[in-house]
């Protein structure tokens, strides 16, 4: 895919995957925060006060898998994402 640092293998899950911008929501029971899953920023409602994001790109048929603003940006065409509303 290339030598971007953040390339690690998410081609095997995340090829043509639908994405919708959403604010973050826990992903789990208990959950404070979530990464992208390229760079490994923060995600979260920042009630932590050290989240990079608040809002992202997330998987929209797992809502679970996040993308911040910035890869999504970077990988967007290289993936061939989805965006759904």
């Amino acid at each position: 895919m290339g030598e971007d640092w953040r390339l690690t293998g998410q081609e095997a899950y995340l090829l043509g995957r639908p994405l919708r911008l959403a604010p973050w929501v826990p992903s789990r029971p208990g959950g404070d925060h979530d990464h992208c899953e390229f760079c490994w920023a923060e995600i979260s409602d920042d009630e932590t006060g050290q989240a990079d994001f608040s809002e992202a790109w997330v998987i929209a048929d797992d809502n679970r898998t996040w993308v911040c603003p910035a890869c999504f940006d970077d990988f967007r065409e290289t993936f061939g994402w989805v965006i759904v509303e």
